[in-house]
């Protein structure tokens, strides 16, 4: 059995063993309780990726997207702040 989980994932298996895999090409991601989004490609872009009028948080905000590491599907997108993005040493 599965259902929706958001858009483009979705859960399956019963309620003892159920996991996260992308709906497009059922590539398991991680168990239910596990963090769906360690699975992921991460790829970061200035905020006007989004559009011409982000131009305001460039060198405020990166825009994240994360992939399908399979089949390429977007499976989220969110701003982040630029500090926060960047790993530390």
């Amino acid at each position: 059995m599965s259902y929706p989980y958001r858009e483009n994932l979705e859960v399956l298996g019963d309620t003892s063993d159920e996991t996260i895999r992308c709906s497009r090409c059922s590539r398991v991601l991680c168990r239910l309780d596990e963090d769906w989004k360690k699975a992921c490609i991460r790829r970061t872009f200035p905020p006007t990726h989004a559009g011409p009028l982000m131009t305001d948080l460039e060198g405020y905000y990166l825009l994240e997207k994360l992939y399908c590491p399979s089949c390429g599907a977007l499976l989220d997108s969110d701003l982040l702040e630029e500090s926060s993005a960047r790993p530390t040493s």
